[in-house]
């Protein structure tokens, strides 16, 4: 019974953070998802459109990353921007959902969550794999 607290606390913490996770991958995720959709109304079957889907993901995810690493200065603080600003309004509905469940200062948590899903974002596009 006293493993069960730290198990949920755990849990919790580990959901939280692939919600954020997600939330840092807005546009791309919202481009998968839109094409594995219209594939889907097309008529082709579930694993084709998930395939879809993935494939999308990694196309936008490579092209804008091998854009942000070679292109010119202002083309990279434009696609950084592009990724950036879907992340962070995802982290903002995001945080500010999460602290209105806590009865916390919804609006202040939420610009944080914004600001630090935006920051997540830009970074991982702009930092090369290794």
């Amino acid at each position: 019974m006293m493993i069960l607290l730290p198990l949920s606390l755990i849990g919790i913490g580990a959901f939280i953070y692939f919600l954020f996770n997600a939330a840092s991958h807005a546009l791309p995720l919202a481009i998968a998802v839109a094409a594995a959709l219209a594939c889907a109304h097309v008529g082709a079957s579930i694993p084709v459109a998930l395939l879809v889907g993935v494939i999308g993901f990694m196309l936008v995810t490579g092209l804008v990353r091998f854009i942000a690493l070679t292109a010119p200065l202002p083309a990279r603080i434009v696609f950084a921007a592009a990724l950036a600003i879907p992340a962070a309004i995802a982290g903002y509905q995001l945080g500010g959902g999460l602290a209105g469940l806590s009865g916390l200062s919804a609006w202040f948590l939420a610009a944080i969550a914004a600001t630090l899903t935006g920051l997540a974002a830009t970074t991982r596009i702009a930092r090369p794999v290794s």
